[in-house]
């Protein structure tokens, strides 16, 4: 059974991400942090970081023990798009997005760009609770 493909994340932003996890935490090619993380080949790998495929979460748990960070970490990036998007999704007008925002949304957001979303709806949710309080 081939890995399934998650439409709602963005491989490449995610790819490039474990690349870059790779690359800054350590020394490690391609092939040797694959072999590390057991796997047969370093396809397996470039498969992951290129984002033809997924990696399941055992996966991403091995991957951030060996390049030094925290799973939780990892796995809230990996799954980003379903805990935040799918909701928001579900809150805003979808009708009034088009097709290209929803692709942009699909393709997930840089780290800068989630803080500044995240921020933006803290704002809106406090202040609704300050006008729920004052009526």
């Amino acid at each position: 059974m081939s890995p399934k493909r998650n439409p709602l994340r963005t491989r490449s932003a995610f790819g490039a991400y474990l690349t870059t996890l790779r690359e800054e935490r350590t020394e490690f090619s391609t092939a040797k942090a694959a072999k590390e993380l057991g796997f047969k080949n370093r396809q397996q790998l470039d498969h992951y970081e290129t984002g033809r495929t997924e990696p399941p979460d055992q996966v991403l748990i091995r991957m951030a023990q060996l390049y030094h960070v925290a799973p939780d970490e990892v796995l809230r990036t990996a799954h980003w798009p379903q805990l935040i998007l799918l909701p928001l999704v579900s809150i805003i007008d979808p009708e009034r997005l088009s097709s290209d925002l929803i692709e942009e949304i699909e393709k997930g957001l840089e780290k800068a760009e989630r803080q500044e979303l995240t921020q933006y709806v803290e704002k809106i949710l406090l202040s609704r609770r300050h006008t729920v309080r004052q009526h």
